[in-house]
């Protein structure tokens, strides 16, 4: 289903913004004066069994000690999440002592550590102990780490912040993007410029459906500035893993979605040699 072609009918409906964040086909619209998520996938997909290269579960809160969050709940992939006070999310303590030791052989491949799943803007979204984010401001979840958990836990929260509200579309498109072509920073103004005349407007876009639901990721490439993570995700037909590439660039002391012609996305029919995310 194409998106409508006037201004005010999309906020990330154009046609590279959808091909830089879309991994299934996502289309945003206004209907009514709010955002709609149309997302093509099947309302029977289930969560299947994981490969046994499943990652170490993570501690997990009590409710004693977060009275004032809500009650936790399984999703359907079977992880835990926890429905926060903040509906955009609350940064954890941070022990970068946790972290993943650089010097081991497995250090890419390794997940951040003390990975909690939180109910953002009807989404679970991972937040850690080691890596990040160390902040939410407003809309936006700042402070990942400079190393390659912190830039697969970014790309994941940028990715989803984009797509929820007006206000993540405004934040993440003003401070957390970087377009690679004049084209493309001409397509990145006019859809932060519609999203701003939206939130000026009164509009909110209702709970996000499950937009980028990925269970497991890998760098293709990554150094201290620029890295390229694949995510994959649970396909339709319940066979396989949709993955797809996303490009990250360290811009100001955090990590920030590079926008690019769109990767190519694939498919793969094992999670082997892929890590998969904590929390279950």
């Amino acid at each position: 289903m194409p998106s409508s072609p006037g201004d005010d009918g999309q906020v990330l409906g154009g046609r590279r913004w959808t091909l830089v964040l879309s991994v299934i086909v996502i289309v945003l619209v206004v209907v009514g004066g709010t955002a709609a998520v149309l997302i093509n996938r099947s309302a029977r997909e289930s969560a299947a069994s994981q490969p046994d290269t499943a990652s170490p579960a993570a501690p997990q809160p009590t409710q004693s000690n977060r009275a004032d969050w809500g009650l936790p709940y399984l999703d359907e992939l079977g992880f835990r999440v926890e429905v926060p006070p903040n509906p955009n999310g609350i940064a954890l303590d941070q022990d970068p002592g946790s972290r993943p030791d650089p010097s081991s052989a497995d250090y890419q491949s390794a997940p951040p550590a003390g990975v909690i799943w939180q109910k953002v803007q009807n989404y679970p979204l991972p937040f850690s102990a080691s890596d990040g984010p160390t902040a939410v401001d407003g809309a936006l979840a700042t402070g990942f780490a400079r190393t390659p958990q912190g830039a697969a836990l970014a790309g994941l929260q940028l990715v989803n912040r984009s797509q929820s509200t007006f206000e993540g579309a405004a934040a993440v498109m003003s401070t957390r993007a970087v377009a690679s072509t004049p084209e493309l920073q001409t397509e990145l103004d006019r859809n932060l410029a519609n999203a701003q005349r939206q939130i000026a407007a009164g509009n909110t876009a209702p709970p996000a459906k499950p937009l980028f639901r990925q269970e497991a990721y890998r760098l293709t490439y990554y150094s201290s500035d620029y890295a390229v993570i694949e995510y994959a995700g649970k396909n339709v037909s319940g066979n396989g893993w949709t993955t797809v590439p996303i490009e990250l660039l360290w811009r100001g002391g955090d990590w920030s979605l590079k926008l690019a012609e769109a990767g190519k996305v694939g498919n793969t029919p094992t999670l082997a040699g892929w890590t998969q995310w904590p929390g279950k």
